[in-house]
């Protein structure tokens, strides 16, 4: 009897903490736990269905909260800009860790029927879409505050599969900059 109490509250932490990992950040900083109900991208880019730890299910839109998540990944709101005049707010995928001053992030956007993914550098809280058309060049002249990388980048020493690697190089040399 006692085995079979113990497999059973194992099974029930198990279920709670995969329960709390889903979150929501409100516009007050406010971490909300709770479980998210995924939809198609297109839907996760522009409204998510969450559900909170007391059974109250609320559909939340990017002007209405900060970040959400579910497993491994991490939406924050962003704003996409249309021209320079218009835009809306969306969610967003960060492709790479919280900590450095350069993040990579993939946008599920729609025209009409077909969908397709955009990916943009945010670097100093400015959003670039980048053109895999001209990566290297583009990328030369993004990373050029970091001399070496960006002459790296110029020189083909790096590929579009390595935008990751790109990446975490220019944020551990900014990181040393400010040491």
């Amino acid at each position: 009897m006692k085995i079979l109490v113990t497999i059973l509250a194992i099974c029930f932490l198990q279920q709670l903490s995969v329960a709390q990992s889903d979150y929501v950040i409100d516009i007050n900083d406010r971490k909300i736990y709770g479980n998210i109900s995924l939809s198609t991208p297109a839907v996760n880019s522009s409204l998510i269905t969450f559900k909170n730890q007391a059974g109250l299910t609320r559909q939340y839109r990017p002007d209405e909260i900060k970040e959400w998540s579910t497993g491994n990944l991490i939406y924050l709101t962003k704003f996409y800009a249309i021209n320079n005049r218009k835009g809306y707010s969306v969610f967003m995928l960060r492709l790479t860790p919280t900590k450095g001053k350069c993040h990579l992030y993939e946008h599920y956007n729609t025209s009409g029927d077909i969908g397709y993914t955009q990916t943009f550098l945010e670097k100093d809280k400015v959003l670039t879409e980048v053109d895999f058309g001209r990566f290297r060049k583009q990328l030369a002249v993004y990373f050029e505050d970091h001399k070496e990388l960006a002459a790296d980048i110029a020189n083909k020493k790096y590929k579009k599969k390595d935008i990751l690697t790109i990446i975490e190089i220019y944020n551990q040399w900014r990181e040393f900059l400010w040491e």
